[in-house]
């Protein structure tokens, strides 16, 4: 460009140096044209106007594309093949769903921590046994563990639990009233430490006899005893009245932190992670002059801390059974019980129904199925009168009541 204008401007100078010489009828002068020229072409350089220049590349970083979250809504019922009804999840080989449901008790007294395999459950029930103390009764369908524990003794509370999910049930023993309620009503479907030898390692030992807590079991071959013992019985049951959605319900009530106390040294505390979607857990870390401080709770097969997609906790009627506060019966409501949801960081009134052979399902206010969010579920199981407080605000605390 700025040649073209040099050419253009030399050429009308020459021009009107011609028209002046001519009309001025003197005789064309080489030495005065080429001096013009050469001032033209200075004035030109001097005058001309710079070309605009071109931008400089520079480097743009390219914008993070956020994932596309994956909307699914499932249940209460007609589950696709693929999908676990316990969790709303996808399985990578549907067929893992075709047994009965594995539960194994899970001490969790402080000797016996970190529990091994909890991480992997579908469905952890958690419920009170007794002078301010609980213990898990874990549930694995859609993923097996080859670590579960430490495993210990049977409660009251298994025999509705284990009818509910129709499942088969991993336990060291129980108190002899217990063991008959457990063994007259699930019978063979009740596997023990017992169970252990060259062609089941269902439930196992790994230390000396006098360690209560060195006892493990391995859900997958709990499945291949059970089905050795009845081919037939171990077959897809139908797990219909829980609902999944992964966008959350309106309404509920900010829920960052949520405990719940059964007694001293045993807080089950859930602090919500916004990056993960889950509650991650903490419990109790006891010093030597017995003061309590939290600390994460570690899964022990992964060194992972544990984190659920949802933390609920079920008011069901809790009796006292014996006078040293050790044999408890829960009796949960065939409809209309109460209980919170904690999903996504919030957490919501709702009410739950229980069948002797259905799932836990929960409702709405205007009782329509409550989703939870796809994932594994944290179920604390508290008594009618047990005390719900929110302080400060997000944070919140469930403390059990006795009758």
């Amino acid at each position: 460009m700025r040649k073209t204008f040099v050419t253009r401007l030399v050429t009308l100078i020459l021009l009107l140096v011609f028209l002046l010489s001519a009309c001025q009828n003197v005789p064309s002068d080489p030495a005065l044209v080429q001096q013009t020229m050469q001032a033209a072409i200075a004035l030109t350089l001097t005058a001309a106007p710079s070309s605009t220049p071109l931008p400089t590349a520079t480097s743009t970083p390219t914008p993070t594309v956020t994932p596309t979250q994956v909307i699914v809504s499932y249940g209460p019922t007609n589950f696709p093949e693929n999908v676990n009804p316990l969790t709303g999840l996808e399985v990578d080989d549907p067929s893992i769903l075709d047994r009965r449901p594995v539960l194994v008790k899970v001490a969790n007294q402080i000797a016996a921590r970190p529990h091994a395999g909890l991480s992997d459950a579908d469905i952890v029930f958690d419920y009170y046994i007794g002078s301010g103390g609980d213990r898990f009764t874990a549930l694995y369908y859609g993923n097996d563990s080859t670590k579960v524990g430490s495993v210990r003794s049977g409660r009251y509370v298994d025999v509705p639990l284990v009818q509910m999910y129709e499942g088969i049930l991993g336990m060291v023993s129980a108190y002899e009233p217990v063991l008959d309620s457990i063994l007259g009503t699930l019978g063979g479907r009740v596997i023990n430490s017992e169970h252990c030898d060259d062609r089941y390692q269902a439930i196992c030992r790994d230390g000396p006899a006098t360690d209560e807590t060195n006892v493990f079991s391995n859900t997958a071959e709990m499945s291949k005893l059970y089905e050795s013992r009845d081919p037939e019985g171990n077959s897809r049951p139908v797990l219909d009245g829980m609902a999944f959605a992964t966008i959350p319900p309106s309404g509920g009530v900010t829920a960052n932190q949520f405990t719940v106390h059964y007694g001293k040294n045993y807080n089950q505390q859930w602090i919500y992670d916004p990056a993960t979607g889950k509650y991650l857990r903490w419990i109790d870390q006891v010093d030597y002059r017995g003061d309590a401080t939290m600390i994460p709770l570690i899964d022990r097969n992964t060194g992972q801390q544990l984190s659920f997609s949802n933390v609920v906790v079920i008011f069901a009627e809790l009796d006292v059974l014996n006078s040293d506060d050790s044999i408890h019966q829960y009796k949960f409501s065939s409809r209309g019980g109460r209980a919170l949801v904690c999903r996504d960081g919030k957490v919501y009134e709702v009410t739950y129904n229980s069948a002797w052979n259905q799932p836990f399902s929960f409702y709405d206010s205007e009782g329509n199925p409550f989703p939870l969010q796809p994932g594994n579920t944290w179920m604390h199981l508290v008594g009618l009168g047990s005390k719900v407080e929110e302080s400060p605000a997000g944070t919140w605390l469930v403390s059990l009541r006795m009758p």
